[in-house]
Order: structure tokens, then sequence, then C-alpha cells
């Protein structure tokens, strides 16, 4: 058996973190009905699959004794060339308005020997475009909410 590799991610969301984990459950909960991965290097045409995501919300025990909660993160496509993913969607306070968003998980690459080579080359990069794109997708959708909240909510006297 391959050895599972191991692919970290991180993007800044404006976003307040009180509301962080409620939109990105929201978030996932619209993708578990359906979603594409996509890979978007240039090198690879932009590569699109359908995939079966999962997201559930759990007590993170990377922080001892800090009352955080994480989002257990799956995916599968079902085909050895986009190979399943298990993770976790840690998210954190980086300002009063903004929100750290890391999603760190594991895979393994497809194929023996062959696909660790590939992996060292490309493969990687695949992954980390891929996690990068989903988090950018997840932000748009944290900020497009909170900015939505912000415009019904009148302001202060």
């Amino acid at each position: 058996m391959s050895a599972a590799a191991l692919v970290v991610v991180e993007r800044v969301v404006r976003c307040p973190f009180s509301v962080a984990h409620d939109y990105a459950e929201d978030f996932f909960a619209d993708a578990a009905r359906g979603v594409e991965l996509h890979v978007p290097i240039r090198d690879f045409a932009r590569l699109r699959r359908p995939v079966r995501l999962l997201a559930q919300r759990r007590p993170d025990e990377h922080e001892p004794g800090r009352a955080h909660d994480a989002l257990e993160i799956a995916w599968t496509a079902g085909t050895q060339l986009f190979p399943d993913f298990h993770g976790t969607l840690r998210l954190r306070i980086a300002s009063v308005e903004e929100t750290l968003l890391t999603l760190e998980g594991t895979y393994v690459p497809p194929f023996g020997g062959f696909g660790l080579v590939f992996d060292r080359l490309i493969g990687r990069r695949i992954a980390l475009a891929t996690m990068g794109d989903l988090l950018r997708r997840l932000s748009d959708a944290m900020e497009r909410r909170e900015a939505e909240f912000r415009a019904d909510t009148p302001a202060k006297p």
C-alpha cells in the first residue's frame, strides 16, 4: 500500500468567526447535493470530476483546552484518477471581521510506485490546486452570505 500524502491549504475569509461555522456548514450541505472538483492548473486543461463531498462538525482536538469545532471533510470521485481525500477544516479567528480557514488532509496516490512518482512530480500540485479551489468557493459563499446579512441589517443609530 502506498503512503498517504499530507496536504495543507489556508485562506483568510472576510467573515466574522462568530458565524463562520454556520456558513461553512450551509455551504457543505449544499455541496453534498452535488459538486464537481476542479483542477485549476492550466497544464491540466481544467479537469473536472463529480465527487461525493461530505462534511461533519466535530470537536477539534488539535488545540487541547480550547473549545473549537472542526469540520471533517471527505470526498470520493469513484475513480482512481482522483484519489479519495480525508481531512479537517479548521476555522480560527484571524481578526474581528476575518476567519482563517485551514484545510488539512491526506490522500493515497493511486497506482503504487508509479503513482508515488507522479505525485512527487505533478500530483501534489493537483491536490493543492483542487483544495485551494474548494477553499476559494467556500470563501466566496461565506463572504456572500455575510454581505447579504449586513445588507439586511439596519445601521445602528
